[in-house]
């Protein structure tokens, strides 16, 4: 879409913080990369909804194909280019990484799936699932009682748990500590030095890490300051903001951020 962008996906392991991370971060480098912008591409944390596959999968993933059409950019699902449903339809302009499998094999099997298939995306979406994603504060469970139960009881204890409890896994994508590396190494600057509490410019590199942490990583508060020698959640918060503003003003600190972004990147091309 114009703002953001919708994905059905299935995640045996239940890791899928690291996947939007590693997705999100890297578009964001390449975009910014080849229009020659920096900063961040997209605002806030991605929005997460568990789903009941049994009883909503279909009817989700027919919410999204439609989405262009509700949106006004297009007058029939089959003319947005920028959507997978084409992908089902011819296997041609079906990327590698689409499973269109787990979709279409819930029209059975044969040569006439496809149009069984084709004709399931073009009805009407329930106003029910319609009213569900316009919910001002929406639920982050979609499914009647018994599964939100269910899950409840899967997540058991582990729902409890301290919600900033230090996070010793290794980060998929772009780490915390790559991030803060590169940084360092455009201000010519060791990591330790970055720990340090320093006012002024001195204070900038680590500011900078701090910002760069939170914009491609999506790191929270306190795992940032906990790297980088900030004790207090608001501290790491008001640097972040304030580095924010000055790199929209600063052309000087858009192009630091342009040169961490360059060095992530070949990393990333690296591994």
């Amino acid at each position: 879409m114009n703002t953001h962008y919708h994905l059905l996906l299935q995640t045996p392991k239940g890791e899928l913080s690291r996947a939007m991370r590693h997705l999100d971060g890297i578009y964001t480098l390449k975009f910014n990369r080849l229009h020659g912008r920096g900063g961040p591409l997209f605002r806030g944390r991605y929005k997460a909804i568990l789903i009941d596959a049994e009883e909503y999968f279909l009817t989700v993933a027919r919410y999204i194909h439609h989405n262009p059409v509700d949106a006004g950019i297009v007058r029939d699902i089959n003319q947005y280019k920028w959507s997978s449903h084409r992908g089902y339809l011819d296997k041609k302009k079906c990327p590698d990484w689409l499973d269109t499998e787990a979709l279409l094999a819930r029209f059975g099997k044969g040569r006439h799936r496809v149009k069984q298939y084709q004709d399931f995306m073009h009805s009407r979406v329930e106003k029910e699932l319609r009213e569900f994603y316009r919910e001002r504060f929406q639920r982050p469970i979609l499914g009647d009682k018994a599964f939100v139960e269910w899950v409840k009881e899967k997540i058991g204890e582990r729902a409890k748990v301290e919600e900033e409890k230090p996070q010793s896994r290794r980060v998929f994508g772009l780490g915390l500590e790559e991030i803060v590396r590169a940084t360092a190494r455009v201000y010519g600057k060791r990591v330790e030095e970055l720990r340090k509490k320093r006012r002024g410019y001195e204070n900038e590199a680590r500011a900078m890490a701090m910002y760069l942490c939170r914009t491609f990583g999506g790191y929270k508060l306190t795992e940032v300051g906990r790297l980088l020698g900030l004790e207090k959640y608001s501290s790491v918060s008001s640097a972040c903001l304030a580095m924010k503003g000055r790199v929209e003003k600063e052309k000087r600190l858009a192009r630091r951020v342009r040169e961490v972004e360059s060095l992530l990147l070949k990393s990333q091309q690296q591994t």
